[in-house]
Order: C-alpha cells, then structure tokens, then sequence
C-alpha cells in the first residue's frame, strides 16, 4: 500500500490537466430533473442527498435546464430533499442506490417550504437513463440463492441467457452470445491480468453487490464481451459485524459410481470460516469496513482407478497377451507395390515363450518401473531420497480390475490422496469524507493459498507438486466535487497474483536413481505409454512460475451542462508479467506407442483389400509396455525455458454525453479509443509470423519476426 501512496499524490496533481485518464465507476449516481405542476424546468433546486447509513450528506443544485447528477456516490440507501423558495419542500425516500445511474425526477408543487411532500417509496428495478443491458445482485437477493463455494461465480449461471461455455469462472460464460472474454472489475478497478486472464473474485461475504454490463454499456466502461463489477462493502455509522461457518464433510457425502473398485466415499473435511466488523472511526466522516477468511480444507487431491502393470508383465513376461516381436530381428521386405516394410521374429519364437529376456531390458526401464506399485508391497515411506521398491502409496488397494483388449488386466488400482489445500484471506476498506465536497475510499484484499497435491499413485515426492497462490488487489479513489456541476474522480488500482508451482521430485537426485542421464535438468523423466494397454504412466509435478501485475490508474471527470451529463476521460493500463512456460522443467518425455514390437503383414484379411499385397502392421501385435523394457520410445524430448518478462501498456480515452432531452427521454453517445501496441519482452525473446518480413530462404514475404532484430521496425507482437 505504501508503494501506492507515492503514486496516487502526483495523480491527483495532473488530473485535471491535459493527461487525462479513466476507468469505469466504482460507485452510484443519481441523476434527474426537477419540474413545476405545468412541466416547466427549475434551475437553482437545492438536492441534498443524505446517505442514511453513514449519515454524510452532500448539496447539488438544478443548473439552467433544471437538470442535476450527483456522479461518484457510495453505493446504499439514500433519501434526496429537494428545496427552491416558492415551492413545497419534496422528498424522496430511502431509496436503494444501486452501482450505475439511477433516476430520481422531482416535480415541486408552488407553496411555502415549510410545506413537505414526502415520498417513500424506491426507485423501479427498471433503468430508464441508459439503454444498457444489466443486471445488479444485492448480497441480500444472493443470500437467498445456493451457495456452494466461496464466492459468487456460482450464480452467474442462473442469468438470462447465460451459457458456460469453457470451464469454471467467470471467464467461461457467455451471456447472449457474447465472446467468453471478460472484464472483472473490483471497486471500478480492472484486475483481470494481462497473460493468464485470470481474475481473483472477492471473497462472497465481502461483497456488497456484482453490476453484470452484457451490451449498450457507456464508453466509460473498458472493453469486454461482459463486465462484472464488484462493488464491496464498507463501514457505516453503526457498528456491524458477522461469523460464518460452512461445512463440507465426508460423513454428508453419497459414494462413488464404481463396482469394480468398491470406491471409498472420498474423504474430506472442510471449513470455510470467517468474520467481519465493520463501522464509524469519525462519525459521519470516516467508516472502515473489515474481513478475515479462512478456508481449511482436507479433501481429495485426486481418486482414481488406475491400470497398474502386474509384476509379470514388468519382468517381461507378456504370456496371454498380444504377440511382440524383437526389433532386432528386423529384415526389410517388399510388398507388391514395392514398398518396404520391416519383418520380425517373434520372442515366442526365439526364446519359446511371448517373453522378453531380462538381458534385452532396458537398464532405465528396469529401474523405472519400481516405482510402480505392486500386490504384497511395502507402505511408501514419502519425501525420502530413495523410494521402497514397488511400495504402495496411503489410500491406494489393489483391486480384480477388468481384462484389457491386448489381454492385460486394467483398472486394477484404486487410490485415493488425501490432501490440504488452506487459503487464508484479508480484506480492509476505508471511506473518508475530508470535506463536504472531497471523499477517498481505498481497499486492499490479500489471499495465500499454499498446499502440497500428492500423487494417488506413486510415492511422494514423485509427481507430487507444491502450489502457492498468492494475490492482492488494491486500489484508492479521491472523488472532488469541484462545483455542483462539475466533479472529478481519480483513481489507481494495482493488482498482483504470484502462481508458483513446483516439482518436488525436482533437483533431488531421482535422475542418477534410475539411470537418466539425457536429460537437461535432475528430475525424474516422464513416461507415458500410448498403446491399448491402458497402463498409467509415471509423470513428474509440473513445474512454473506466473508472476502478474496490472497497474490502472484513471481519471474521469463529470460535466453538467444544460441537458448534456459529460463524463470524459481515461485510463493507463500496464501490464508486466515475469514467468515461465506452464511445465517449463522438462528433464525428459517419453512415449512408447507399440511400434517395435509389432510385426508387419500383407495379409489382405489385416490390410485390406483394395490394393492385395499391400503391407501394414498388424494391429493386435506389439505393446507399448515391451516397447518400454526395451527402451525404444517413438518420440522423445527435454527442454528447460528461463524466465520471461512480458511487457504490455493500454492507454485508453473516452467520452460519454448522456443527453435529457425531456424527463423521459435521454439519448446516450459515447466513444472510446483504446491502443493495445502489443506484447513485447524484456530481453526481445519473442517471435511471431509476419507477412512483410522477408524470408531469407526464399528471398520472399513471409517470415518469422523476432523481438531481438526490430525487423520493420518493430518492437512487440
């Protein structure tokens, strides 16, 4: 926050300069008209707005055109009293002021002001000032609704015409058929990041509403196929608070679909807990708004059945199964087209029986394969440097599994992985009314979510990986009002999350254990077997490191003048991003498919036929499993990428005329104009496809362009 603090000051220096900048509101505005019984305007109508939660109230007066907009309120209950000499005292109110425009026209009856008219009742769900489509969820209308998680993205499923069209969250809902690309906002302040997407939702209790924009949104607003606007909730003038509790136990929970593997109900135990408190620090001046959250959950990191190689099939011995063949044996042959094609000797009849001798096997496989779990093994003994031969991790059983097509048994080991996943998180707001006419909000929210995901299959620290999430959000607002009829609102939000996942096997000595010595990192290699046998492969954590941040600072500026409500603007959107590639450790993959160890025919009852003579391969030939004793992969790589930085600046401009032509007819133009000059790199690593680069290969147009060579004088994607 103290970071923030040395850039928010200078801000508001150059705010109403000619460097403007903008974002979208983090707050309410009411605007109207006030008329006489015949329909006549009246300027010079005192409206005074009293927050009846926080007791701070503000003037505005009706300019020439008896037209008046209040712009930056906090969002909350308010009553409006509107007064002129020669006419009744009017009053509206409470009324629910909700984020975006809300319309409160008046019409005064002539009279003394010691005469009141009062009216209680609240403004329409119906937005008459803009043709936006939106829809606004109180805490109240989402306390009503299920919750089953932490958060609101739940509900969004349940909006008209909403369709989930990705995954989870919110980036993967489309609502009458707009791109799944959106813009989260909190308080107003963009915090979906720049590389990943991503956008840490506020904490559920923590939330006062969620303003969902679909279309015929203000320019004032950013780019986005839908905005979702999280407005929080802040302190009022009594002290408030509350505690919570939800629960998630196995003990609640029905089985699992599964007769083969007679499934133990997952085992979880979860608390989400939390408090907040929230009131006056200076009476009708200063309110804070503050909430603790912690999530303690022990539940599954992954339950599965797997297919497990038996011991017999890991000491080479395919008996029953498929035919394999021994590569080494391997003549070339023609068919009827002339096309070569390879032919074997089988092992059954080289050595009598479907067996690969133990001499043949690969010395790496050999010791690769131990750390398969076995029948009769050893409880795996975790986070050690040398694993139990063919032990059996907690939660895991044999069970009879199923025969497989090659005639191997699968879906012969179920497991089941306890894990924790703890998140803890913090959310402060404060709101400061200075004067009668100047207000700063500020609000910080911090989440860590550290956790340990084991495997439910092989020993720790064997593809087990460690996760930490950690985020904030953070952003400070001065609303001045510099006239009644001008207002400026500046703001500077930051956002920052930090994903760092590593592979525990990483730089503990597993490579030398079995054998590997191709690799371009220490770490246990990947395995990965792509023929029917169905065998689970053995894969190290994933590996990388996301490092985000977006900086928004903005400025917007209201203008009331006659009929027109001006809001102009803008905002400077920066984006850096320090990372790696998503499984950037990669000290070996390999994939055996089968092939070596099938044999080849020009048996047209195998081959078709439509060409006789033709050869393929026999398809119930071959296992991929032999392929991996004899340590023939068919494709196989290592990489290792540093880390990048990832640079990204948007300057944004807008201008919006909201134009009351009558009290019930206002027209709404705006434009905005956003530069998004493309992703460039710190060091220039980078490249794309670019059809003015000439190819030196070809001497043509059409070339791969990189960052480190400017070519066409360029800088970034």
């Amino acid at each position: 926050m103290k970071h923030m603090l040395r850039w928010f000051f200078p801000l508001l220096l150059i705010s109403m300069g000619g460097y403007c900048l903008a974002q979208s509101t983090n707050s309410g505005d009411i605007r109207g008209s006030v008329t006489d019984p015949g329909g006549a305007f009246i300027p010079g109508v005192t409206v005074t707005v009293l927050n009846t939660e926080t007791g701070v109230s503000k003037d505005y007066s009706t300019n020439q055109d008896g037209f008046f907009d209040t712009s930056s309120l906090l969002t909350g209950s308010y009553k409006l009293t509107f007064i002129k000499d020669g006419f009744e005292k009017f009053v509206r109110g409470p009324i629910t002021l909700e984020v975006g425009t809300t319309t409160v026209n008046a019409k005064l009856q002539v009279g003394s002001t010691a005469e009141e008219v009062v009216v209680t009742s609240d403004v329409p769900l119906l937005t008459t000032e803009t043709g936006e489509e939106s829809v606004v969820l109180s805490n109240q209308t989402m306390d009503l609704l299920p919750q089953v998680g932490p958060d609101w993205e739940n509900f969004m499923s349940l909006l008209p015409g909403a369709t989930n069209t990705l995954g989870s969250g919110v980036g993967s809902i489309s609502i009458n058929g707009n791109l799944p690309y959106s813009n989260v906002l909190q308080n107003g302040v963009s915090q979906t990041l720049g590389a990943s997407q991503n956008a840490t939702v506020a904490n559920y209790e923590n939330v006062a509403e969620i303003q969902i924009s679909t279309s015929s949104f203000s320019a004032q607003y950013g780019i986005g196929g839908t905005i979702f606007n999280q407005i929080t909730k802040g302190g009022t003038n009594q002290f408030h608070g509350s505690a919570y509790d939800y629960i998630q136990n196995d003990e609640l929970n029905a089985n699992a679909y599964g007769f083969d593997s007679s499934p133990s109900v997952p085992y979880i135990r979860q608390n989400h807990f939390g408090g907040a408190v929230g009131g006056p620090v200076l009476r009708k001046k200063m309110f804070f708004y503050f909430d603790f959250d912690q999530v303690i959950d022990h539940g599954s990191a992954n339950n599965n059945t797997s297919s497990v190689p038996t011991p017999t099939v890991m000491s080479g011995d395919f008996s029953g199964l498929w035919n394999i063949y021994d590569p080494t044996t391997q003549t070339i042959g023609t068919d009827s087209q002339g096309n070569p094609y390879p032919i074997r000797k089988s092992f059954a009849e080289e050595y009598g029986s479907n067996s690969i001798p133990a001499a043949m096997q690969d010395a790496v496989a050999t010791k690769f394969q131990s750390f398969y779990p076995a029948p009769g093994g050893p409880a795996c003994q975790n986070n050690v440097s040398t694993i139990q031969a063919n032990c059996i991790v907690a939660g895991g059983k044999f069970v009879p599994g199923s025969v497989g097509t090659e005639g191997n048994l699968q879906n012969n080991f179920y497991s089941t992985a306890p894990a924790s996943y703890p998140t803890r998180r913090y959310y402060g707001r404060l709101d400061y009314d200075v004067t009668g006419s100047n207000r700063i909000s500020m609000s910080d929210s911090q989440d860590d979510s550290p956790s340990v995901s084991p495997s439910a299959f092989t020993p720790g620290p064997i593809g087990w990986e460690s996760g930490d999430v950690t985020d904030n959000q953070a952003q400070i607002t001065d609303v001045w009002n510099i006239s009644p009829h001008m207002i400026n609102e500046a703001k500077i939000g930051y956002t920052f999350e930090d994903s760092d996942y590593g592979d525990l096997s990483l730089g503990q000595g597993f490579a030398a254990q079995v054998g590997w010595k191709f690799g371009v990192l220490d770490d246990f290699p990947s395995i990965n077997l792509w023929g029917q046998s169905g065998y689970w492969g053995i894969n190290p954590a994933t590996n990388a490191i996301y490092v985000q941040h977006v900086f928004d600072p903005s400025d917007v500026v209201t203008l009331i003048r006659g009929k027109h409500a001006l809001h102009f603007g803008g905002e400077f959107l920066i984006y850096r991003d320090d990372m790696t590639a998503w499984g950037n450790a990669n000290a070996g993959t390999l994939d055996f498919s089968g092939q070596y160890t099938q044999q080849w025919t020009t048996d047209p009852a195998i081959c078709g036929s439509s060409t006789p003579g033709t050869a393929c391969a026999n398809p119930n030939t071959g296992m991929d499993y032999a392929d991996f004793l004899l340590g023939l992969a068919q494709t196989w790589g290592a990489n290792f990428s540093p880390e990048y930085g990832g640079r990204l600046k948007s300057p944004q401009a807008f201008v919006q005329d909201d134009i009351k032509l009558r009290p019930n007819l206002t027209i709404n133009a705006g434009l905005r104009y956003q530069i998004n000059h493309g992703w460039n790199e710190v060091h220039g690593n980078e490249a794309s496809f670019d059809p003015a680069v000439i190819n030196p290969a070809t001497n043509s147009a059409g070339g791969y362009w990189y960052g480190t060579t400017h070519a066409n004088g360029r800088t970034s994607v």
